[in-house]
């Protein structure tokens, strides 16, 4: 499980991450079941903005997950990491490449001093 995590003032990443899925999901995960996977740096096109995606997995995790955020989610649904569906975010898409295959940093979207992406 993986979602965009914005860190409070003072709160570490492991702990925003754990927070998140609980504001999203509904599913408590301690930081025994959480490790630690990567990172992407994601330039999104046209706006100039830079991010900067801590990734996290969790094995294991207490609740059932459901859409806790309906005012902002659509939905919640499960997706095989190695054929996410055609309309998955790019972000997300590499997320999944990098899990499935490595490296644990991937660089998205950025210029290449040619001039290419």
């Amino acid at each position: 499980m993986w979602g965009r995590t914005c860190p409070k003032a003072g709160e570490p990443l492991d702990r925003a991450a754990r927070r998140e899925a609980m504001e999203k999901t509904g599913v408590r995960i301690s930081a025994d079941q959480q490790d630690f996977r990567g990172l992407v740096h994601h330039h999104e096109p046209g706006e100039g903005m830079a991010r900067i995606t801590a990734v996290f997995v969790a094995q294991s995790c207490t609740g059932e997950p459901h859409n806790a955020e309906p005012d902002k989610h659509e939905g919640l649904f499960w997706a095989p990491m190695e054929k996410p569906p055609p309309d998955c975010h790019p972000c997300t898409a590499a997320i999944f490449h990098m899990l499935t295959h490595g490296p644990s940093y991937r660089a998205l979207n950025w210029l290449t001093s040619g001039g290419a992406r």
